[in-house]
């Protein structure tokens, strides 16, 4: 029964912190770095410490066959990340990062963050919130004189100077990340036995035409062909990857409506897992997982967030088919502009700095009901 517990909350704790997803982008290359001096007039784009938790020998048995890798990184140093500290301590945010390869080594392939959301895990009422931010957000990285797109960060320091880019700019407090890859959300998302979603004739077909012109080098390993989807407004059922194309989705619209893809993705997924997984299915689904994601999320903290959740009802609520993650995103409406680069890329910058000071204040209401600004700046 304890190794049915443990296992429990261990899986429960990381399919909350690793199910973000990447996606590809064809249109600039990390070369693309610019200036502030660069940007013109604006146009439209088209298109915690751990708490001690102690283990019998079957519970450190099963932790050894699973093979997780969930220690704390050593390298992440808390006194380099920028950290707010007049932040409060009952809320634990972990930084979760889409990363684009396809290969199960996650050192391999494109390595820019260009899905970055902040998961806010509350510990005194399991609550669960999920913010976006642009990947195409311009913004200050820590170490570097010129401003950037914010999923630069990533490829020049990996989680560390992620988590202190979003920090220094956001005010934040952010320690723990967690990265994943294309492969990796689909192999998920297809252990689960895929996705109901509810889709727009436009985003059916949209996924539909990448798939044809881009099919993943791993899928249809069985030697099966894809049914494609129907081109029809209403709820179908998405395999992996079509479910991870549906989040990458924005020739059709724009980025704002792909992080909103995206975020709606996770809480489906949240939401299927609490209503119908066993304890056997999360353990098979957990070794699933683990080979496509790294974090920095100690055991402890791991089992402290999954144990907060569920002591929030989390899974009464999923069952009860209400809202489980409320949602935000970064920039807010009517504080940003699109502009263009020398080099003719566009970024997404704050009007003034004003601008930004609010997206902080309503990223700190969101998260903790109060702005807390940080000490200095």
């Amino acid at each position: 029964m304890m190794k049915r517990l443990m296992a429990l909350l261990m899986a429960l704790c990381m399919l909350v912190t690793g199910m973000a997803f990447a996606e590809e982008d064809e249109e600039y290359s990390l070369g693309d770095v610019v200036g502030e001096e660069a940007l013109t007039a604006p146009e439209p784009e088209e298109e915690e410490e751990d708490s001690d938790v102690y283990f019998d020998e079957d519970t450190e048995a099963l932790l050894d066959d699973l093979h997780l890798d969930v220690e704390l990184d050593e390298s992440v140093d808390p006194d380099k990340l920028d950290i707010n500290p007049n932040l409060p301590d009952h809320v634990v945010n972990i930084l979760l990062i889409g990363i684009d390869t396809r290969d199960t080594d996650l050192n391999e392939g494109l390595q820019q963050g260009d899905v970055q959301l902040i998961l806010s895990l509350n510990k005194l009422d399991g609550s669960v919130k999920l913010t976006s931010i642009l990947r195409d957000l311009y913004v200050t990285i820590p170490g570097y004189k010129s401003k950037n797109r914010i999923n630069v960060a990533y490829a020049r320091g990996d989680g560390q100077l992620a988590m202190r880019t979003v920090n220094k700019n956001f005010d934040m407090n952010i320690e723990y990340y967690a990265t994943i890859n294309f492969y990796g959300l689909a192999s998920i998302i297809d252990a689960i036995g895929g996705i109901d979603i509810e889709l727009t004739k436009k985003e059916a077909t949209a996924i539909n035409s990448y798939l044809r012109k881009h099919p993943p080098k791993y899928d249809n390993t069985d030697g099966s062909a894809r049914v494609e989807l129907e081109k029809v407004d209403g709820v179908q059922h998405l395999d992996g990857v079509q479910a991870v194309m549906y989040a990458r989705v924005r020739s059709i619209d724009n980025d704002f409506a792909r992080s909103a893809r995206q975020r709606k993705l996770l809480e489906l997924l949240l939401s299927k897992i609490m209503q119908d997984m066993t304890v056997d299915k999360l353990m098979s689904l957990i070794e699933t997982s683990m080979p496509y994601v790294q974090t920095n999320v100690g055991l402890n903290t791991m089992l402290e967030l999954a144990l907060g959740l569920l002591q929030g009802g989390i899974v009464q609520r999923a069952q009860a088919g209400e809202t489980l993650i409320d949602q935000h995103r970064i920039p807010v409406d009517e504080t940003w502009k699109y502009y263009k680069t020398e080099g003719g890329a566009s970024v997404v910058a704050f009007r003034t700095d004003k601008r930004k000071v609010e997206n902080i204040q309503a990223l700190h209401e969101f998260i903790y009901g109060a702005y807390y600004p940080a000490e200095t700046k």
